[in-house]
């Protein structure tokens, strides 16, 4: 754990430094471990900070309390997701290091479109996502170019969010047209 929250300190902050009350690793850690915990929003994900900050305690500082949802909301937004999905690979890399866990995962992935999101004469946006089953959330996304489709998006997102070693389980009408690619 220590070694994640070292990682943490060298993710750029970019709030205005007089303005900030809650450190950034302090929210990080929150978020983390609050969607471990299955909080859907950041209205639960401050609950979660309200009800277990003497144990959060342990790993960050709190100085100030429990940052409030519009707080965390704000500095999530700020944060690139590429950023949130290092954070995640690394948590994935601590939980996995002792007992070879990632072996026993299996990671869905999908496309879907998103609706009402075109604009002008545009096609709406096509985005693949990788889902882990037994942690409840997405590790990533990746959007599908225009001019692509989902089999050469999936294998980048692969890629990128290093999962390899993983089992995965393509969705629907991806699955037989990327039986081949996934098994090399």
């Amino acid at each position: 754990m220590e070694e994640l929250l070292n990682w943490m300190e060298y993710i750029e902050d970019v709030r205005q430094k007089k303005k900030v009350r809650h450190l950034l690793k302090d929210i990080l850690v929150i978020v983390l471990f609050a969607t471990l915990a299955n909080a859907d929003d950041w209205v639960e994900i401050a609950l979660f900070a309200q009800v277990y900050e003497d144990y959060l305690k342990k790993y960050i500082e709190l100085k100030n309390g429990p940052p409030s949802h519009d707080t965390i909301q704000r500095v999530m937004g700020m944060i690139s997701p590429d950023i949130l999905q290092q954070l995640y690979g690394k948590w994935q890399e601590l939980l996995n290091r002792e007992e070879g866990e990632a072996l026993k995962k299996i990671i869905c992935i999908d496309g879907k479109t998103m609706r009402s999101n075109k604009q002008g004469k545009e096609k709406p946006s096509h985005i693949v996502t990788a889902w882990s089953r037994e942690d409840g959330f997405s590790l990533g996304q990746k959007a599908v170019s225009e001019k692509s489709n989902e089999i050469t998006a999936i294998p980048e997102l692969i890629e990128r969010l290093q999962l390899n070693h993983y089992r995965l389980k393509p969705v629907g009408s991806l699955c037989w047209a990327l039986s081949s690619k996934l098994c090399k």
